[in-house]
């Protein structure tokens, strides 16, 4: 979570580069922001910005910020990241000899990448196939030839690279499905309910600002959130919210959740 200093350098942040997009009339972008950043630079956020946020996947938890200048639509904009024409580049990362090799995992991608110098806002995030033989990893355009020059092992695996379109990843999160019955669609009872939390311990991770619905963090206990909303939890993880199953006859509600692996 960014502190008073950060969260202000933050705003200054995106109100420069909001100027610098209308003023200049050319495209402007933050580095890849956490949960966290996104939040606050939302709010840092004017109703004339044209600020849009993407991390090369529409499910991208880490994403960039970009700010539109009067001539660019937003469509335009997603279409050449996820095409692999924009500032936003995917690197395919690729285990020489999968069968032999012991699987890579997301920490031992980001510590290689972090190894060769790269800053953690230059990388978004990091998706692996099932059987830990080939990673995809989300980084600003400026620095994936250099990964793919520099890069040749990953934990213990030789790897080789390559840069793919955004589009091309075939890695997505495996989703748990779990139902389970609540007093009532309040954001403090799912939480408690998916992490097998007390109904106190998810209030109090509520109240140190934790808790992130649709990429903002969340402030209310009693939030109800709707169908289809992404719930971040740090350090427990996250799930969707996919919505009521039935009431039962003394009013408690079963609900449905897919919680990411």
């Amino acid at each position: 979570m960014p502190g008073k200093e950060e969260g202000q350098l933050l705003a200054g942040r995106v109100r420069d580069l909001a100027r610098r997009a209308m003023q200049n009339e050319y495209l402007t972008h933050t580095g890849f922001l956490s949960l966290s950043e996104q939040s606050r630079a939302a709010e840092a956020l004017e109703p004339a910005d044209r600020g849009v946020f993407c991390g090369g996947l529409p499910e991208a938890d880490r994403r960039v910020l970009f700010f539109l200048p009067p001539w660019m639509e937003e469509e335009t904009l997603l279409r050449q990241e996820e095409s692999g024409e924009g500032e936003i580049a995917c690197v395919k990362i690729l285990v020489r000899g999968a069968r032999f090799t012991k699987e890579i995992g997301h920490r031992d991608c980001l510590g290689a990448l972090m190894h060769l110098g790269i800053g953690r806002d230059q990388v978004g995030d990091i998706l692996l196939e099932k059987d830990g033989s080939c990673a995809y990893a989300f980084v600003l355009a400026g620095i994936a030839g250099h990964i793919c020059r520099e890069l040749v092992t990953v934990g213990r695996a030789h790897v080789d690279t390559q840069i793919v379109p955004p589009s091309v990843c075939t890695a997505r999160p495996v989703l748990e499905p779990r139902s389970g019955s609540i007093a009532s669609v309040r954001i403090d009872n799912l939480i408690a309910m998916v992490f097998h939390l007390s109904r106190s311990a998810a209030q109090q991770l509520i109240e140190r600002e934790e808790v992130f619905a649709d990429g903002r963090i969340v402030t209310a206990v009693s939030r109800a959130p709707h169908s289809g909303s992404r719930i971040s939890v740090r350090g427990y993880g996250k799930f969707i919210y996919e919505g009521e199953e039935k009431t039962t006859k003394k009013g408690r509600i079963f609900v449905k959740t897919s919680v990411y692996r």
